[in-house]
């Protein structure tokens, strides 16, 4: 099966699960089970969206989010806000490093978490020509500063240390 494209004049998406969308084309014909992906979640949240089946094989695209009709662009807007969360960390509370291994202990908009971070290196980013940086925990949960000129200055000196 080919890449399909999705706009509103080829087809429209309803979603059936907190992550799964169907794909009404204008056919009439029905795709089920489709799994949706930004692949630029970061860097371009808007364009890109690729729909996996269940073997993981892309069976549809859209381009941009503003070229399909608002109920399918409600629709996947939707379904990234479950499957995106990312808790958003608002001040570093404690910060240890234990053999190689980081232990950070921060505030979010979730609450008070606890996690580590097995490489400093690669696991802390800070996005190119922003503000942003994006933690990656040793369990692939990620967290994210939006903006590091927001945090308070003891968050900022312990945060500097690892960028």
């Amino acid at each position: 099966m080919a890449r399909y494209y999705i706009d509103k004049y080829t087809g429209h998406l309803e979603r059936t699960d907190l992550y799964l969308v169907r794909l009404v084309k204008k056919d009439g014909s029905v795709i089920e089970d489709l799994e949706p992906r930004k692949l630029f979640p970061f860097s371009n949240s808007e364009m890109y969206i690729t729909l996996l089946d269940k073997n993981e094989k892309e069976v549809g695209f859209v381009r941009k989010l503003d070229e399909i009709d608002e109920e399918s662009r409600k629709v996947l807007l939707d379904c990234f806000k479950e499957y995106y969360m990312i808790p958003k960390i608002s001040r570093l509370l404690e910060c240890e490093d234990k053999f190689g291994v980081l232990k950070w202990t921060v505030d979010t908009d979730r609450g008070e978490i606890t996690f580590q971070i097995r490489n400093r290196h690669s696991d802390i980013k800070k996005l190119y020509g922003t503000n942003r940086v994006i933690v990656r925990d040793s369990n692939d949960n990620r967290y994210e500063i939006p903006d590091v000129t927001a945090l308070d200055s003891r968050s900022n000196h312990l945060l500097y240390s690892y960028l």
